[in-house]
């Protein structure tokens, strides 16, 4: 089970204000919160997964432990409050979990005739009362069928192993009811249940935020995200996507999601994905923050028309896209070589800059000046700050609505250093092994295109002992600078390559062929011959750049 946090100081009347939402926060026991509430696992959920043998083993050691030394604190729920249903934005596997935990207790009680018990986890935790129509229905409900099959029948004392259940949420189950069991047998059994059946309803704790609606849900998630496997952004954006299609549209839209999300289960997944919807939703609307994205969606993707327009942009995007995430290069094509010079630097903020120029007249020529404003700026200043990535997010966006490149990046030249702040970088700054490898590449291909292939590896290493003619003190001012490197065809260097020799008899030998002619027929590695090469290079790349 994942860690919980630390519980703070709070109370019914306590206030927090997060990016501009007012959100209520309190700690209410188990037994307030599931008697008084019906709770709906919304669509962008996953299904139930959490395993017997780790999260729910966890679960199960954390709770019999603190039930000697109550309260027990159970982590953040997030929940929205919509109509008068209660819907889990964050603390669904706790939940259900916790539900089947008092059903455990229940069943337990009912062996032994202690009926007061098991109404007690009935009437709680499991279901609620329709007074009206004299029903009862489980207090949680979900909108996966399965998940609410499975349930329905583990709450009848039904369920079977077989087709149409899950078979994770069944294990969970009967993991419960064997570990309790083996817990009373301990004890007396029957004060011991009712230690269980009170500890249940007022010894275990949650930090409650409830909320109006998804969209201040979705900014305190972001704010106060703290397990790997709950909600998304992606999914919540889903949930938004299906539940604002029109009834009869639903359908579709879920499927037209789904094939949306399928080519992303490789490359990284929801990240991945809500990174993809971000970049989509930039070119028609400049920059959006990582945590305003649900919002800006909801601002600008309306209604059933809304969301239809927002999958067809989704739609039509996604190839260019996933050659860009993952951009084999299989052929002399100046787009793919592109998108692989990107991905080398790893500059994923400023994917739209390039998907908008792939729209735009003209795009090889697009590609190219701008990669003279963004290698030029990689090696000389820095790149990460988010007003970087605004410029070129709005740049992005008058790309695509003028289908004109050079709009855009005249509005970014700037950012760009003089050739002579470039050619003394080059000569002089450590750099990382992508920018290495990019700017020796285009340096030796003569192209601000270079054929991206090969690997980067520092010739004389640190802490080499006896490498004549090029000490540890001169390690620091050069060893991570361009002209000790070179480019291989291999990934590892091989054994008893690290002396001088070595690297001369087993290294060098295993250069790229577009690699100079020096590195190849090298019979030594001095400093001052990472000098010279330091100062060729940053010429040949100057004329390449700055063409």
């Amino acid at each position: 089970m994942a860690t919980r946090p630390t519980p703070r100081k709070s109370g019914p009347d306590q206030r927090t204000s997060t990016m501009g939402t007012q959100v209520e926060a309190s700690t209410i026991k188990a037994g307030q919160l599931f008697s008084t509430a019906d709770f709906h696992i919304p669509d962008f959920q996953r299904d139930y997964s959490w395993s017997k043998d780790v999260e729910v083993s966890e679960f199960w050691n954390d709770l019999s432990k603190g039930i000697d030394s109550p309260p027990y604190f159970l982590g953040l729920l997030i929940i929205t409050d919509e109509n008068d249903v209660k819907t889990v934005v964050d603390g669904q596997q706790r939940i259900v979990t916790l539900t089947l935990l008092a059903n455990s207790i229940r069943r337990a009680a009912l062996a032994r005739g202690k009926l007061l018990v098991a109404d007690s986890m009935r009437d709680v935790f499991l279901y609620s009362i329709n007074y009206e129509e004299e029903s009862r229905s489980a207090r949680v409900d979900f909108a996966s069928r399965r998940d609410r099959r499975t349930l329905d029948a583990i709450l009848d004392d039904s369920a079977e192993a077989g087709e149409g259940f899950n078979e994770t949420l069944l294990q969970a189950q009967r993991f419960l009811d064997q570990k309790l069991e083996a817990d009373l047998k301990s004890s007396d059994a029957s004060a011991r249940l009712g230690k269980w059946a009170h500890f249940l309803s007022n010894g275990i704790t949650f930090a409650l935020f409830e909320h109006p609606d998804r969209n201040a849900a979705y900014k305190v998630f972001e704010v106060v995200n703290m397990r790997g496997k709950d909600l998304t952004p992606a999914q919540l954006i889903k949930s938004y996507v299906i539940g604002s299609a029109l009834p009869e549209n639903q359908n579709d839209s879920y499927s037209r999601w789904i094939e949306l999300e399928d080519p992303f289960v490789d490359v990284g997944a929801d990240a991945q994905f809500t990174q993809f919807i971000r970049n989509i939703v930039t070119l028609r609307h400049g920059y959006v923050e990582p945590r305003d994205l649900y919002q800006a969606i909801a601002d600008n993707y309306v209604g059933d028309d809304g969301v239809k327009t927002l999958l067809s942009e989704l739609e039509e995007q996604i190839g260019v896209y996933l050659q860009m995430v993952d951009p084999a290069l299989d052929r002399e094509d100046t787009t793919l070589k592109t998108f692989l010079i990107l991905d080398t630097l790893g500059l994923r903020t400023i994917r739209p800059v390039f998907l908008a120029t792939a729209h735009a007249r003209n795009p090889e020529a697009g590609f190219k000046e701008l990669l003279r404003v963004i290698v030029p700026r990689i090696v000389t200043g820095t790149f990460g700050t988010g007003s970087i990535e605004r410029r070129f997010s709005e740049a992005a966006k008058t790309i695509f609505t003028t289908q004109d490149w050079s709009i855009g990046v005249e509005g970014l030249r700037d950012l760009a250093p003089t050739r002579q702040e470039f050619q003394e970088r080059v000569q002089s700054r450590p750099l990382n092994k992508g920018v290495q490898l990019v700017v020796r590449a285009s340096a030796l291909q003569r192209s601000s295109v270079p054929a991206i292939s090969g690997y980067v590896h520092q010739v004389r290493q640190k802490n080499i002992e006896d490498w004549p003619a090029f000490n540890d003190d001169d390690f620091k001012v050069l060893g991570s600078t361009i002209g000790n490197c070179f480019i291989s065809t291999i990934d590892r260097r091989p054994r008893g390559s690290n002396s001088l020799q070595g690297v001369i008899d087993k290294l060098l030998p295993t250069a790229v062929e577009f690699e100079d002619e020096l590195v190849r027929t090298a019979s030594s590695w001095s400093a001052e011959d990472v000098r010279n090469m330091n100062e060729h290079l940053s010429t040949l790349a100057a004329e390449v750049w700055y063409a």
